[in-house]
C-alpha cells in the first residue's frame, strides 16, 4: 500500500471516529437536520437590546444553528531561504471564509476556507534596446537618443535626428517615449490556499463565563513558489566568412522560470476559547496540524533574441524580432512532511442583533517541508525542500450568528 494509500485510510477512520451522529426523526432521515436549527427572525439588522444581552448566561449568548464568518487578510509570507534578505516578510492581501453550525447538544462542524493571491515582489531594470530613443519634441524632429543625437551613453552608437514615419511607429509602439525591456529578478513571489473541516464540541462554561470548544479535523492546503530571474545580452553577428566580418547586432533576453508546488495534507487537533464582555465577543482559536506533503518543480527557460543591422541606429525597427529557439522545459517531484500551528485572535462588537465587526490577529506557521526554489542564474539553491513558511497576518470583517 502505498503512502497516499495509507494517508487517506488514515483520515478517513479518523473522520468516522468522530463524525457526530446523524439527524433522524420519527419522519425518516434529515440530514441537514443541524444547521437549519439557526431559528433567527431574520431581522439581521434590528438594533442591540443591551439590557436583554446582559442578562444572558455566557451559554444562552453562545450561538446555536447555522454561522458564517468573512475576513479580509493583510497577511505576510517570508521569503526564501535562498534569498539574501531571507529573514524579510513581504505583505499582501488574502480572503478567510468561516462557516458551520453547532446543534442544541453542544456539537458541530466547522469549516474554513483561505486564499491569498500573492505576494508579487520583484527587482526590476529598465534595459534599454539597441535603437532605444527618447523624443524631445513633439512632431518627431527633435534630437533622438541621448543629447545631439547620440545614442544612449556610453553605447557608441549615432543615432539620426530627423522624423519620419519610422519615428511616428516607434511612438505609437513605445507610448513612454522609450524602447527597453523590463528585466525583472524574483525577490518574493507565491499563492496560497487551504480548506479545513473540523468537529466541535462544546464543553460546559467555566465560572466567569468562558467556553472552551475542543475539535479535531482534517486540513488541505496549497503553496506555490515561484522564482523569475531574466538576463540581458547584446554582441554582434558575424558572417562564415575568413576571416568573419560582423554583420549585424543582436540581443537576447534569457527568461529563467522556476515554479515549485507543495500540496499538503494534514490532520489537526485545536480548541476554540470564547468570553463574552458586554457587546464584545473574545475569542482565541489554536489548531496544531502535521502530515505529509507532496512536492513538484517545474523549470523552464526562454530564450527571446532581436537582431539589428550593423550598426545598429537609433530609432530604426529590429530586422527580426522575438526570435524564440533555444526554449527548453523540464520537470521533477518529491515529497516530505511538516508540523506547524494555526493561531487566530479576535475581538468582535456587535453591531446589530446578529452581524458583528470583526477584527484581530493571525498567524500561519508550517516549520518545515515546504519546497521552494530558485534560478541556476541567480546561483541557489534549488533542491531545498524542507524550509518553514511563516504568515502573519492583520484581519478584519464581519460575522454572521458567530
Amino acid at each position: 500500500m502505498s503512502v497516499l494509500q495509507r494517508t487517506i485510510r488514515m483520515f478517513v477512520l479518523a473522520a468516522l471516529a468522530v463524525s457526530s451522529q446523524i439527524g433522524v426523526s420519527d419522519d425518516g432521515y434529515h440530514p441537514f437536520s443541524e444547521p437549519m436549527e439557526f431559528d433567527p427572525d431574520w431581522q439581521f439588522f434590528a438594533p442591540v437590546q443591551l439590557q436583554d444581552m446582559q442578562d444572558l448566561t455566557a451559554r444562552q449568548r453562545a450561538n446555536n444553528g447555522f454561522y458564517v464568518t468573512y475576513d479580509r487578510l493583510s497577511i505576510g509570507v517570508n521569503r526564501s531561504t535562498t534569498e539574501a534578505a531571507s529573514f524579510a516578510i513581504d505583505y499582501t492581501w488574502g480572503n478567510r471564509y468561516d462557516f458551520g453550525w453547532m446543534n442544541s447538544k453542544e456539537s458541530g462542524w466547522n469549516f474554513s476556507a483561505m486564499d491569498v493571491g500573492g505576494p508579487n515582489v520583484y527587482e526590476t531594470v529598465r534595459q534599454q534596446r539597441l535603437n532605444q530613443f527618447v523624443d524631445t519634441e513633439e512632431g518627431g524632429n527633435g534630437p533622438t537618443g541621448g543629447t545631439n543625437g547620440q545614442g544612449p551613453p556610453g553605447s557608441g552608437l549615432i543615432g539620426p535626428s530627423e522624423g519620419g514615419p519610422f519615428i511616428t511607429w516607434l511612438r505609437e509602439n513605445d507610448k513612454d517615449g522609450e524602447r527597453v525591456y523590463d528585466l525583472q529578478n524574483s525577490l518574493n513571489v507565491g499563492s496560497f490556499a487551504s480548506f479545513e473541516a473540523n468537529k466541535t464540541w462544546r464543553m460546559e462554561p467555566y465560572r466567569y463565563g468562558g467556553i472552551l470548544e475542543p475539535m479535531i479535523g482534517l486540513r488541505y492546503a496549497f503553496f506555490g513558489d515561484g522564482a523569475h530571474n531574466d538576463t540581458y545580452l547584446a554582441g554582434g553577428l558575424v558572417d562564415d566568412a575568413v576571416p568573419p566580418a560582423i554583420v549585424g547586432a543582436f540581443e537576447t533576453i534569457t527568461r529563467d522560470h522556476v515554479q515549485t508546488n507543495n500540496y499538503m495534507v494534514l490532520g489537526q487537533v485545536g480548541y476554540r476559547y470564547t468570553k463574552f464582555i458586554n457587546r464584545w465577543t473574545l475569542s482565541n482559536d489554536m489548531k496544531f496540524f502535521g502530515g505529509h506533503v507532496y512536492q513538484n518543480q517545474e523549470t523552464s527557460r526562454r530564450v527571446t533574441t532581436t537582431t539589428y543591422a550593423d550598426p545598429a541606429e537609433i530609432g530604426v525597427p529590429s530586422l527580426t524580432e522575438g526570435d524564440r529557439t533555444g526554449t527548453t522545459f523540464s520537470g521533477r517531484r518529491d515529497e516530505g512532511s511538516t508540523i506547524g500551528f494555526d493561531l487566530r485572535i479576535d475581538g468582535a462588537f456587535k453591531a446589530t442583533k446578529y452581524l458583528d465587526l470583526r477584527g484581530g490577529f493571525a498567524m500561519l506557521y508550517f516549520g518545515r517541508g515546504i519546497w521552494r526554489g530558485s534560478t541556476s542564474t541567480e546561483g541557489g539553491n534549488q533542491n531545498m525542500n524542507n524550509q518553514n513558511l511563516i504568515m502573519p497576518a492583520f484581519t478584519f470583517g464581519v460575522a454572521l450568528n458567530r
